[in-house]
């Protein structure tokens, strides 16, 4: 199991390879987080082409897409072509960016957890790739369990440690 961390969108742009189900998911939650995403598929749903900060590219992967100038911080490997899946993966990992390959637990670098997030508060929910959709039913409980309404009680938390910022330092 690794260490989890909460990658922040200045760490740069993100590129999804697929057009489908698992992708329109990922696409989701790179925009929820306010990456900037390139989409290359040949075709894409809707939420998809709707979604913020995402640029679609409507065409087949090309390995010049993880070549030259263009750097991403992370790649999802998201096609329904075991074969370029893999071949994401393999250039992927040749360049050092972190690459998940959805169809191949054992080839991608990290995993995305289920996430609960409300206003500053986010909790992450792993089951190192053996299954999102129990990842994900976690997450429904912890909701369930913990309730809403924490952003605002973190908001004062923050202006509190904000206040007291220069006398002590809290630790997260």
């Amino acid at each position: 199991m690794g260490m989890m961390v909460d990658l922040q969108s200045a760490a740069g742009p993100a590129l999804v390879v697929g057009g489908g189900t698992i992708a329109t998911r990922k696409v989701r939650g790179l925009a929820e987080a306010e990456f900037q995403v390139t989409v290359i598929s040949p075709a894409v749903s809707d939420e998809i082409r709707l979604a913020p900060h995402a640029t679609v590219i409507e065409r087949p992967f090309s390995p010049d897409d993880l070549a030259g100038d263009t750097r991403y911080a992370l790649v999802f490997a998201c096609t329904d072509d075991r074969t370029v899946n893999c071949e994401i993966g393999r250039l992927a990992r040749l360049a050092n960016i972190p690459v998940v390959v959805t169809d191949a637990q054992e080839e991608s670098t990290f995993f995305t957890p289920a996430v609960l997030r409300d206003g500053d508060l986010a909790i992450a929910v792993s089951t190192g790739g053996a299954s999102p959709r129990i990842a994900r039913s976690i997450r429904e409980y912890i909701v369930a369990s913990i309730g809403p309404g924490w952003a605002p009680i973190l908001g004062l938390a923050r202006k509190e440690r904000q206040s007291r910022k220069g006398r002590h330092d809290d630790d997260d």
